[in-house]
């Protein structure tokens, strides 16, 4: 059975599956595929806010976050 640890691993797992499919895959096609159980469609990684809404990269942006601390000068 999959940990916590596991579950939370798979996103970034699917993200780099998806960029070797695109950019490392045989003519052919990729080694693998990865499909929903429930319907038999693929499975695409994708990016969302805690809304719920798509994110574009382009969208994103990085603010400090509550452990930011700037380094004292020297």
């Amino acid at each position: 059975m999959i940990t916590r640890k596991g579950v939370d691993l798979v996103p970034a797992v699917m993200g780099l599956l998806q960029w070797g499919d695109r950019y490392r895959a045989t003519p052919e096609g990729p080694a693998m595929l990865s499909r929903h159980r429930g319907c038999g469609a693929h499975v695409d990684a994708q990016v969302s806010c805690e809304e719920g809404h798509a994110v574009r990269p382009e969208d994103i942006e990085s603010i400090p976050g509550p452990a930011f601390r700037l380094r004292p000068a020297e």
